[in-house]
């Protein structure tokens, strides 16, 4: 068996080059994908001699989705390392790491809990940098909760089961441009 094994026809550099592609068009999607609500405050105060002239408050909720996968799919490659006596391919797999691909804020999610608006209307615009902030706190919040490594590991999955189809087993993921 281990004859047969040896002289199966290698892995053509076309055929590898075919399953790269067809990793790369997979994974041009997200691999991880959370959804938070958050509670959203904007307020503002102005005095004019101790007199209070504008007192502007909102408090609403929204829906923040935030999207993790390989940005850089064409950085993948495949490396057939060996073939073992069943016949089934060995390779180790270069993919880069996860990173944020998409930080949406769903605005027909946006609840208001009050509104105050004395001396003046809140802007569209004090809503969106208040929203926009949120953003940025919420990619932290994500990152620490273990957003990205959960997106290399669906990846790692993905690219595991699709390449089994081709008889074809990982025996290893590294991160692209690192050697053998």
């Amino acid at each position: 068996m281990l004859a047969a094994a040896a002289c199966a026809p290698p892995q053509t550099k076309t055929s590898v080059e075919s399953l790269e592609l067809s990793v790369r068009e997979i994974l041009e999607l997200p691999t991880y994908e959370q959804i938070y609500r958050d509670i959203v405050y904007v307020g503002e105060q102005q005095k004019i001699l101790f007199i209070t002239t504008t007192d502007k408050e909102v408090l609403f909720s929204i829906d923040i989705r935030v999207q993790a996968g390989i940005k850089n799919a064409g950085l993948i490659t495949i490396e057939i390392t060996g073939i073992n006596e069943n016949g089934t391919k060995s390779a180790v797999v270069h993919l880069p790491a996860a990173e944020v691909l998409l930080v949406d804020a769903d605005e027909k999610s946006i609840e208001q809990y009050f509104i105050k608006e004395r001396g003046g209307e809140i802007s569209r615009l004090e809503y969106y940098d208040e929203i926009n902030r949120k953003k940025e706190e919420l990619i932290r919040t994500a990152i620490d909760a273990g957003l990205l490594k959960q997106a290399d590991f669906n990846a790692q999955q993905l690219i595991s089961s699709f390449l089994a189809l081709s008889n074809i087993e990982v025996s290893s993921f590294r991160e692209a441009g690192s050697e053998i």
